[in-house]
């Protein structure tokens, strides 16, 4: 084994410890972040090397020990850089949320009128329109510290609806990223033990494992209108008979599992076609991505789209299907424009970026104490290992500022304590 293979499992352990212990302490969300990109990149490429059995296309394209000693030292810098702020500027519970409750029934109520806007909203304004809609998560965060049972029966209600929802449309990731964060929130009011933490870290493992298995099946039938009876009941139906077949015996299955989880195949597909079959970007879309996520559409036609389809094909050197959009990472945009060596010191600079921008997070929402309800919705791209830089700094920027344009809205026409 690779000396930079070890010391990614060092690097997964240490972060996932650190995350464990902070949640119920404080509000994780960095740790949350780099724990998600240490499992996407590091520990879902180092099982891909050793599994015997690998997907046609989506495999590790690179030797191990050359993978390995980009993406693991990339990591380290982000990460170290990052570390100080974990301590140093924690987010502070400490004050009365009671008056805030009736907020976040307004809240709630903003971001389903949003909803229903968006289907009548010109394109130009549906970024906004879907940002003020994350509102009615906002809100549901706040009601969970509710006296009033009626208010916290919301929170339970909505996890159901996304749920519910993923279900109707077979498409899971908002649920469960959105139920990752409210548990953020259920640990600070609930401050369950360790051994509590365990059993719901465990449990919710299992059900991310069990929405893998099903997923593509469920997708096929679902998309297909094949189907038109109970989804509960056929994604229960689909789970019972994966796991009674011995699912898990069957390194097929496992590989395939483990592909869902793994980034490294991506980052190592482009550490193969760059710079041997085109050139490195030397920094062209990380100044796409800041020039694109300063002006909004309406002001700049040309605009970058989300989703990174063009990127991932070009600097990939592999196709991706009608519909289908993938993104380089962070860490493979690092690659794509500045190599290696240059590359780990542009990851050195992005948790620098992410860092001062978390201090002054935690300044303000100090005074603030509403703003701490809204970083779930101003870190929702940010904490995805999978998204490259335009989509990460787009939503960062304009979720900033929209929720800084409503907190002056709110204080002036809402009347507002704030």
């Amino acid at each position: 084994m690779y000396i930079w293979s070890v010391v990614a499992i060092i690097i997964v352990v240490y972060v996932g410890y650190v995350f464990f212990t902070e949640v119920g302490k404080s509000f994780p969300v960095l740790e949350l972040m780099i724990l998600i990109a240490a499992l996407q990149w590091l520990f879902g490429a180092f099982n891909a090397y050793r599994l015997s059995v690998r997907h046609y296309k989506y495999y590790m394209y690179i030797p191990e020990e050359e993978y390995m000693s980009f993406v693991v030292p990339a990591f380290l810098c982000f990460i170290v850089v990052l570390l100080p702020a974990f301590r140093k500027y924690t987010i502070d519970f400490n004050f009365n949320i009671i008056p805030y409750i009736g907020y976040g029934r307004w809240l709630f109520v903003f971001g389903v009128l949003a909803d229903i806007a968006s289907v009548v909203v010109p394109s130009s304004l549906l970024f906004f329109v879907f940002l003020i809609a994350q509102f009615k998560y906002v809100g549901t965060g706040i009601l969970l510290f509710s006296t009033q049972k009626k208010d916290r029966y919301v929170f339970y209600a909505v996890i159901l609806y996304l749920f519910g929802s993923s279900l109707a449309h077979a498409m899971f990731h908002d649920f469960i990223l959105w139920s990752l964060l409210f548990f953020l929130f259920w640990a600070i009011k609930n401050k369950p033990t360790a051994k509590t933490k365990l059993v719901l870290f465990l449990s919710g493992v299992f059900f991310v494992i069990s929405i893998q298995i099903v997923k593509a099946s469920f997708r096929k039938l679902i998309w297909e209108g094949s189907f038109q009876g109970n989804k509960t009941f056929l994604f229960y139906d689909i789970l019972s008979e994966s796991l009674s077949s011995n699912y898990f015996e069957d390194e097929n299955n496992l590989s395939d599992l483990n592909l869902r989880l793994n980034q490294g195949w991506i980052i190592s597909a482009i550490m193969r076609h760059v710079p041997d079959n085109i050139e490195h970007a030397n920094g062209s879309t990380v100044k796409e991505a800041v020039f694109s996520s300063i002006l909004p559409r309406f002001l700049n036609p040309n605009n970058k789209k989300a989703g990174g389809k063009e990127n991932f094909v070009k600097y990939t050197g592999l196709d991706l299907g009608k519909g289908t959009s993938m993104g380089m990472s962070i860490v493979g945009e690092a690659y794509v424009n500045y190599g290696k060596k240059r590359g780990i010191i542009f990851m050195a600079i992005w948790g620098g970026v992410l860092r001062f921008y978390w201090k002054r997070l935690v300044k303000v929402s100090r005074n603030h104490p509403l703003l701490i309800f809204f970083i779930p919705l101003l870190f929702l791209q940010v904490i995805k290992a999978e998204t490259e830089l335009y989509v990460v700094l787009n939503h960062l920027l304009k979720s900033t500022f929209m929720v800084w344009m409503f907190f002056k809205f709110a204080k002036k026409y809402l009347n507002w304590n704030i």
